[in-house]
């Protein structure tokens, strides 16, 4: 027996099993990320700014806690102020032990994306040109692509990166970092 299809019927077979990929992606994403804990997004939060994250010292356990304020660390504030760093933090995955992962990127030489790429491309002297009349001028005017892209991507921030697992007691808080 020999089936017929039309071009149609394969297209949207092709559309339905991508759409059908798509949403068994798009669930074990949405699963991963109700998985994790209140408090590690809390503290990632902390880590990533200069600004005061209300919780985040109470999301670490009793004798945590203790050992920030053996340090100096006692509250949001002081925790804002000896830890925190701006920077982008995301959700890595959870480990086979049961610790959560997290990446945070802080730029050593944080400057403007967008500003940096305009003036790699040339475009504040293209301008300039063209408010002159110059025609020929803007469109001489040397652009470095390779550099702008370098911009967009982020590279020439000088970013750092450091990984932070969370490991969690039956409460939701914070008993060990590594």
């Amino acid at each position: 027996m020999r089936f017929r299809l039309s071009r149609t019927s394969v297209v949207t077979l092709l559309i339905g099993g991508l759409i059908g990929a798509g949403t068994m992606l798009g669930a074990t994403q949405v699963r991963a990320s109700m998985d994790r804990p209140t408090c590690a997004e809390t503290v990632m939060k902390a880590v990533s700014t200069d600004k005061p994250v209300n919780g985040s010292f109470e999301c670490f356990d009793s004798s945590y806690r203790a050992g920030l304020q053996h340090i100096g660390i006692d509250s949001d504030n002081t925790f804002a102020s000896q830890v925190g760093k701006n920077g982008e933090y995301h959700y890595l995955h959870k480990t086979a032990d049961g610790g959560y992962v997290y990446e945070y990127d802080r730029a050593r030489s944080p400057h403007d994306r967008f500003k940096g790429t305009v003036s790699k491309l040339g475009l504040p002297s293209i301008v300039a040109a063209l408010q002159r009349g110059d025609f020929y001028g803007a469109w001489h005017v040397p652009n470095d692509f390779e550099a702008a892209w370098s911009e967009i991507t982020g590279d020439t921030q000088n970013e750092s990166s450091e990984l932070f697992t969370f490991y969690m007691d039956h409460s939701g808080k914070i008993t060990f970092v590594k």
